[in-house]
């Protein structure tokens, strides 16, 4: 019935078959639960309910915003298109492509996050470690350029807790170096 009543009406099937097809169940359900639509036949009822949901499916249609290129020329002038109207101060609110556009990405990976106020690994090893009998530790990192960043973070906590007297911090390839000197904090 759906499918004749597009054919009838001059509808291709593919484009439609959805706009109508909910309308068509709403009037089945509404024939069996409304014994005052039963004095006309199932297909008026069917065919009037489909019809209303095709005249709702264009009035939304028309209502949406069509998007239009500001590079066309417009209609009765000297070659001049709707970018030459476009002001100054609108600029801004014209999307034109960059060459270095941002791309936005979704449900990616994300970094680890930045632990404020709290200690890294290396520290947390090393305070454990300064209270030991070992004389020296040693962190090895997967790569020289990781080696290289950690470094600074334990040699900094050495001289910010004034522990220059009590261990030397050295970075040897990709190996974080920490001997205890025998002096006190």
């Amino acid at each position: 019935m759906i499918e004749d009543f597009l054919r009838k009406k001059g509808y291709p099937v593919d484009d439609w078959y959805d706009v109508v097809v909910f309308r068509y169940l709403l009037s089945v359900k509404n024939w069996f639960n409304r014994p005052e639509l039963r004095r006309l036949s199932f297909s008026t009822i069917a065919y009037r309910a489909m019809w209303s949901a095709i005249g709702n499916e264009l009035k939304k249609r028309n209502n949406r915003i069509q998007p239009i290129s500001l590079d066309a020329e417009l209609p009765d002038s000297d070659g001049s298109s709707l970018i030459d109207t476009v002001t100054i101060d609108n600029l801004n609110y014209i999307y034109v492509e960059r060459e270095n556009q941002m791309k936005i990405n979704y449900n990616v990976e994300l970094p680890e996050k930045r632990r404020i106020g709290a200690k890294s690994d290396e520290i947390i090893a090393l305070e454990s470690f300064l209270i030991t009998k070992s004389k020296n530790m040693c962190f090895e990192y997967d790569t020289i350029e990781e080696a290289k960043k950690k470094a600074p973070n334990v040699q900094g906590y050495r001289k910010k807790m004034g522990h220059q007297n009590m261990y030397d911090v050295f970075r040897s390839e990709n190996k974080l170096y920490v001997v205890k000197n025998g002096g006190k904090a």
